[in-house]
């Protein structure tokens, strides 16, 4: 009987790994479909956030989707390997109900390496806006979100420094990719302690007319299956200014990580800042 039972559970995991399977391959050629069905599909005519989890990248994806002119509701979890890929981002937001057919911008925030290692060189023709966080916050906060939500990820301090060593590090990658005129980075810190002066900046940069303002509406997928923050970004509607929080108490982790991620943030952030003056 126990035989029967396993060859049963074999079978089931085929039958389960199949479905999966034509499921993706669905979703990969209707993606590749509509992506050839408009001409405004194009990495050109994309924005994307480009950050790691726990930066308020939430909120600044709000502000971006309450635009007219730009489609989408926040995380869409693409992974970006072609040009089919802007069709499963489209197919996405209609299903989440963030799609704006007569939008200039298809939106996409991007937390994680698996989404854009494999990026082509068109994905770098678009328009990207880059935000990190001190990680000491960062990591506690991560901890902190995924033990609220009762998940088994990142359950300690050494698992989201994992996390955000790796995700730096691409980060980094990924800047030295995009031109000058097509990216931009702030810090977590900047982006809450003057949201008007941080939000000015980005659309100077690389270009939003009207500027973005501090406003938005949060949307119901931006809250829900890793859309965005599931806690508090329904609770607000604009960025409210913070003061800088001092330091807690240093994270429980061998200092040879604590150098490397602290290192990582400052790298970055003197790019961000070097960007911005053209050093």
């Amino acid at each position: 009987m126990e035989r029967i039972a396993r060859a049963h559970r074999r079978r089931m995991d085929i039958v389960a790994a199949m479905i999966e399977t034509l499921r993706e391959t669905g979703k990969n050629t209707a993606g590749w479909l509509i992506s050839r069905s408009r001409p405004g599909y194009r990495y050109r005519n994309c924005l994307f956030i480009l950050a790691h989890m726990r930066c308020g990248s939430t909120a600044l994806s709000n502000i971006l989707c309450s635009r007219p002119d730009i489609s989408g509701y926040g995380e869409a979890h693409i992974r970006y390997d072609g040009q089919g890929a802007l069709g499963r981002l489209a197919l996405n937001q209609m299903r989440r109900g963030g799609w704006k057919p007569q939008a200039a911008a298809l939106f996409d925030k991007i937390l994680h390496s698996r989404h854009d290692r494999a990026a082509p060189p068109g994905f770098f023709e678009a328009r990207a806006v880059f935000v990190v966080r001190r990680p000491d916050e960062a990591i506690r906060s991560i901890v902190n979100l995924y033990a609220q939500l009762g998940r088994d990820e990142y359950r300690t301090q050494e698992e989201a420094a994992a996390y955000y060593i790796e995700r730096l590090t691409a980060l980094e990658g990924l800047w030295h990719r995009f031109p000058a005129h097509r990216r931009t980075g702030l810090t977590h810190e900047a982006l809450v302690r003057d949201p008007d002066a941080a939000l000015a900046a980005i659309s100077a940069r690389i270009g939003f007319d009207p500027p973005l303002e501090n406003r938005y509406a949060s949307m119901a997928a931006s809250r829900r299956k890793g859309g965005g923050d599931p806690l508090q970004s329904g609770r607000y509607s604009r960025i409210e200014p913070a003061l800088s929080r001092p330091a807690g108490p240093a994270l429980d982790l061998p200092e040879a990580a604590v150098r490397q991620a602290n290192g990582l943030y400052q790298g970055l952030s003197a790019l961000f800042a070097a960007d911005r003056t053209g050093v």
